[in-house]
């Protein structure tokens, strides 16, 4: 029978390197330097991810699930309040 704890450390571990590609990814594209901490020690977002995604427009969810949809509808929204200030 399969140890579970280490099954789930596993996933853990492979779920902390997906969420840290996908902020270096994002931070390379913009030019930014990625924020050096992902998770304060309780395992909530790190203040230092949270302004970084606030500063840039990058999504929590993009980060820790890989679902772009929030950024997807921001950038949406910019778009279209850009468009209504022009008329």
């Amino acid at each position: 029978m399969p140890n579970t704890a280490i099954i789930q450390r596993d996933a853990v571990a492979d779920d902390n390197r997906a969420a840290r590609d996908r902020v270096n990814y994002f931070a390379s594209v913009i030019g930014r330097n990625a924020p050096a901490k992902l998770l304060d020690d309780d395992g909530a977002p790190s203040f230092e991810l949270r302004v970084f995604c606030v500063d840039t427009g990058m999504s929590l969810d993009w980060v820790f699930l890989g679902d772009l949809r929030a950024m997807v509808l921001a950038s949406h929204r910019d778009r279209q309040s850009k468009r209504h200030e022009r008329r």
